[in-house]
This record gives structure tokens, C-alpha cells and sequence, in this order.
């Protein structure tokens, strides 16, 4: 049953042609001729994400974090985040997620907890994002990709919700994970110790 406090219109968008421009193996380029929501003609250009987006938050027992930094080459700057990457075509987001946490810093999680799902970028692309919280971590040895030159760092929750705030850290998927994290734990989702440490 629907949520009327949260009411959805229909599609106003008339999609006349529809076209594939251009297509490697990460994402697709579909150019549509549409009709606008005004009425007019328009133009839309989607990009078609192949891999479902997956990030790991990690926190140890006693509160601290574990974030990968690297150099983003979309960006042009470093980046500090959580432990991602994409979900290979039949892979789950829960698998996804031990490699990617494995690979980028070495840990194994006993639980592994999804916390969010996300639109990215939604003006322009189709991707999704799924967010798991990892507790119950073991250590072991790290294995990144060949495009990854990560440095790791071991946080406490409180500089990592204030990275987060000032805007040090601006990584959508992280900073989306902090928050829901913080947020479990202030409305009672997160209890016990590690909750009182996540509340702050």
C-alpha cells in the first residue's frame, strides 16, 4: 500500500527516440528525444551504470573507523572514504562488499549489516548505491586493484562525523554512511557500548 504522507505524480517525461551513443565496460551513454514535462521537445542524455555501487563502513569495537584514502581521477584530488567499489554482474551487494572490504584494507566482518540504499547523481545517471556497516572485524592482509594506491587510516567515529560535517570528507557514499550510522545510534538502532560511542 502506498504512503499517501509521501505522494508520487507520474511520469510527465514522453520519450519519443531512444538511441545508445556510446558503451564500454563500466557504463553506457542512451541519448533519448523527449517530450518535456512544459510540453516542448528536449534532448536527455542518461548514463547507464553497470555495477550496482557497494560501500563497507567498518568500526572496530571501541568506535574507530577504517577509511582508505586515494587519488580520485575524476576529481583531480585525494579522497578519504570508506572501503567501495562496484558489484561484478551477478555478484550480491553482500558479496560485493567482503571482496571490496577485504581487498581495500585487509579486514573480514562477522556482521555485516545493510544501513542504506541511494540514488546517485540522479539528474544524470541510473546508478544505485547499497551501504553496509561491518563490525565483528578481524584483520588481515590488504589486496588492492592495480588503479587503487590507497593509504589506510584508523579513526575514531567522532573525527569521522566532524570530517563529515566540515566537509574534509565529501565522498557521497561515506558521507551518506557516517550520518545513517550516527543516526541508528542516536534512535536506538545501534545499542550497548558502541551505540553510546556512535551518539557521541
Amino acid at each position: 500500500m502506498a504512503d499517501e504522507s509521501w505522494p508520487v505524480d507520474d511520469n510527465p517525461w514522453r520519450v519519443k527516440a531512444a538511441r545508445r551513443a556510446f558503451e564500454n565496460n563500466w557504463f553506457a551513454v542512451d541519448e533519448h528525444d523527449v517530450v518535456r514535462p512544459d510540453g516542448g521537445d528536449g534532448y536527455y542524455g542518461v548514463i547507464r551504470v553497470r555495477r550496482v555501487a557497494v560501500g563497507v563502513l567498518p568500526i572496530e569495537d571501541d568506535g574507530r573507523v577504517h577509511l582508505v584514502g586515494q587519488w580520485r581521477f575524476p576529481l583531480g584530488r585525494y579522497s578519504w572514504e570508506m572501503p567501495e567499489g562496484g558489484a561484478d554482474p551477478g555478484e550480491t551487494p553482500e558479496v560485493c562488499a567482503r571482496r571490496e572490504l577485504a581487498e581495500e584494507t585487509g579486514l573480514s566482518a562477522v556482521r555485516l549489516t545493510e544501513i542504506l540504499r541511494m540514488d546517485l547523481s540522479n539528474s544524470l545517471t541510473d546508478e544505485q548505491a547499497v551501504i553496509f556497516l561491518a563490525t565483528g572485524l578481524a584483520a588481515g592482509s590488504a589486496a588492492p586493484e592495480e588503479t587503487e594506491r590507497l593509504r589506510s587510516l584508523l579513526a575514531p567515529f567522532s573525527a569521522v562525523l566532524e570530517a563529515v560535517a566540515t566537509g574534509r570528507i565529501t565522498d557521497a557514499m561515506t558521507v551518506a554512511g557516517v550520518l545513517r550510522a550516527h543516526h541508528m545510534a542516536v534512535t536506538g538502532e545501534i545499542t550497548g557500548p558502541l551505540g553510546a560511542i556512535l551518539r557521541g
